[in-house]
Order: C-alpha cells, then sequence, then structure tokens
C-alpha cells in the first residue's frame, strides 16, 4: 500500500529489523519525524529509536495499556527529542486541508479501504478490523 501511495522506501517488519533498516537507509543519521499510529509500545520504541538528534515523534496510537519511554530508546534524554501526543495535529484547520487534498483528486486514497460495512454492521467492522483479520487495512461505515 505504501508503493501504490508514493514511497519511496518500505521496510518490512516481517523480513528485517526495522529499526536496524531505517538507520541504514538514512547511513545512521535517523529520521527527521517518526509517526506511531499503531498503539503498540514496541511500535513506539522503534519510533524512539529511529529518530535523528531533535527530531519529532507523532503518536498517534490509541494505547491500550500503559507507554513507558525506555531511557536507552529516549537518547537518555540527550537527543533533544519531541513527542507530540494528538490525534489531529493542527485541530480543525488541518482536517479541513487534509480533506481538501482527497477531494481534489490529486491523491486516490481508496486503495487503502479494503472492507465496506453499513452502519448497523458496526460491531463486526470493529471486531475485524481489532483482530486484523482477512486483510483488512481500513474500513469503511456508510450510514
Amino acid at each position: 500500500m505504501a508503493r501504490r501511495l508514493g514511497a519511496d522506501y518500505v521496510v518490512d517488519f516481517s523480513k528485517v529489523d526495522p529499526v536496524a533498516e531505517i538507520l541504514r537507509i538514512t547511513d545512521g543519521r535517523g529520521v527527521d519525524v517518526a509517526i506511531e499510529s499503531l498503539g503498540t509500545q514496541s511500535t513506539f520504541e522503534s519510533c524512539l529509536r529511529v529518530l535523528r538528534p531533535g527530531g519529532t515523534l507523532s503518536s498517534l496510537g490509541v494505547y491500550s495499556s500503559d507507554l513507558k519511554i525506555p531511557v536507552d530508546a529516549f537518547a537518555t534524554g540527550l537527543g533533544d527529542h519531541t513527542i507530540v501526543t494528538t490525534l489531529c495535529p493542527g485541530g480543525k484547520e488541518r482536517m479541513r486541508r487534509l480533506m481538501a487534498v482527497i477531494e481534489s483528486g490529486r491523491v486516490d486514497l481508496s486503495a487503502m479501504v479494503t472492507h465496506r460495512f453499513k452502519l448497523d454492521e458496526i460491531e463486526a467492522a470493529y471486531e475485524l478490523f481489532a483482530n486484523q483479520r482477512d486483510g483488512v487495512f481500513k474500513v469503511a461505515i456508510a450510514p
């Protein structure tokens, strides 16, 4: 999906260590911004480990347990990292701009929606997505 949407590099965590691969791709520099959207401790830590000094981790995930910041992954506090935790940085205005890009047709995100449900099937949609079955990527709920 990332390639279809224009990514220059795709890292398959099932084949390589994503932290090592990202550091290899960036010649050890790390990334300016890492986005954590899965809501797991391991992906949060991986994002911290690939940040360059002064980098920003945008944490969008919804965590089901306490999140811990390991000192070594946080560069012992010397990495000048910023952690931003919000579901929509920039609020309503950012969301309006994102929707305008989609409405313009400049980007086609329809391939991301792998399953569609009616509103009265919302419980089944959430169950499918929560358990990541049947190749689900994103679900759409239609009233």
